[in-house]
């Protein structure tokens, strides 16, 4: 459908159909981060002393990269649990408020974290992907002697995470991990932590952490732009779907699917393509059986000789970018706004100096990078609220 992105399309598939399967087990892995993984949000419960004595003090950590690092990138918060050491937990990263927070229950008191401007964070600390494609889940569980932690009761958007998850009187950390499309688009995640024994007065002789992250975030060529995909809920029973194509060759229609899990689509409806166009096409559809409390929804597109692409998955009422970037051939880098607003716009090289750089009030930018050497670049993208976003692509 679309020019030079073929090989776009093919990664995307397979990257898919990783997810795909790897949350059809709905487990976690023991070890660590796949390979090429970048870490981006994560929360730390540390000083835990569920001890005969009494109530005690936990520690709650939320943040950013790095959840040592204080100021800006975390959010700290302290709660008491009782004789028992269990207590509930909801970890929610919501894309529509850019906010990362958590909150944690035990013996009927809440603490409550929560961490704002998620992407000015991210890109402020040099991050390549963002919170928003987030489809790695980690947990690392630390004991000492004498004491024992379980996690379990785990779910992921609602859909439950098999088996406890803990180590016993054994001093060390063990880590697990699971890959899953749920975590695509903003997330939440609950869970029960369990802790017995003799715990160490130590900071963090144990803790409970679970980190997010994105897999192969490694900076590559920007694929052709070829649109938004979004969707928000009209009433009970309709959700309406909104996309956008910037360009198209030889497309015939696109597929409309639906999911109740994240996993197992089904095509819903049918809309005709343009066909060939250089211009912006803007398509919609209306799901009039949505009768559910959330659905995932993604676009096969078929082209005049049967080959198939997929889009991004979306969640409905949590999909669609407020930025799109994309290159047009080999030479030009397209930056498609949605909203209105006076933008800083930069491209730096890897040494840290600006090689391009202009303000726009548009909606759409063009740069040709045809000058740049060869190299890998960043586009940054500050807006006049301070927020700001970094998409990095080699030329």
């Amino acid at each position: 459908m679309k020019q030079n992105f073929t090989h776009v399309i093919c990664a995307i598939v397979i990257a898919l159909s990783f997810l795909s399967n790897s949350v059809n087990a709905q487990s976690l892995l023991i070890g660590n981060y796949p390979a090429s993984s970048e870490d981006l949000l994560g929360i730390r419960y540390r000083k835990l002393s569920a001890t005969s004595g009494g109530n005690q003090s936990d520690a709650v950590f939320t943040g950013v990269t790095n959840l040592d690092n204080n100021g800006s990138n975390r959010a700290d918060a302290s709660f008491n649990y009782g004789t028992g050491g269990s207590f509930q937990f909801t970890i929610t990263y919501n894309n529509s408020t850019n906010s990362f927070t958590t909150s944690t229950t035990a013996s009927g008191n809440t603490a409550s974290t929560s961490l704002t401007n998620v992407s000015g964070k991210l890109s402020s600390t040099g991050k390549v992907a963002s919170a928003n494609s987030i489809d790695i889940m980690k947990l690392a569980v630390k004991t000492h002697n004498n004491n024992s932690i379980t996690v379990s009761n785990l779910t992921i958007d609602g859909i439950p995470v098999s088996g406890s998850y803990g180590r016993s009187n054994s001093m060390g950390t063990s880590n697990w991990y699971i890959v899953s499309s749920l975590l695509n688009g903003g997330f939440t995640v609950t869970g029960t932590i369990t802790v017995t024994g003799n715990m160490n007065p130590g900071n963090e002789a144990q803790l409970i952490e679970f980190s997010f992250g994105k897999s192969s975030s490694a900076p590559g060529p920007l694929p052709v732009v070829w649109g938004g995909f979004a969707g928000k809920r009209v009433n009970s029973s309709a959700v309406a779907l909104q996309w956008r194509t910037m360009q198209e060759l030889n497309a015939s229609h696109y597929n409309v699917q639906r999911s109740e899990d994240g996993i197992r689509f089904r095509t819903i409806g049918m809309v005709m393509a343009q066909g060939n166009t250089s211009s912006v096409s803007d398509y919609n559809f209306d799901d009039k059986t949505a009768t559910g409390n959330m659905y995932y929804y993604r676009l096969e597109q078929v082209d005049l000789d049967g080959s198939i692409n997929y889009s991004s998955i979306i969640k409905q009422g949590n999909g669609g970018k407020k930025t799109l970037v994309g290159g047009l051939g080999s030479n030009k880098i397209l930056v498609q706004f949605f909203n209105s607003d006076n933008r800083n716009i930069r491209i730096v090289n890897n040494s840290g100096i600006i090689v391009k750089q202009q303000t726009s009030a548009n909606q759409q930018e063009i740069f040709d990078v045809n000058n740049l050497p060869a190299g890998v670049y960043a586009l940054q993208i500050i807006n006049s609220d301070g927020t700001s976003e970094v998409h990095r692509f080699t030329k």
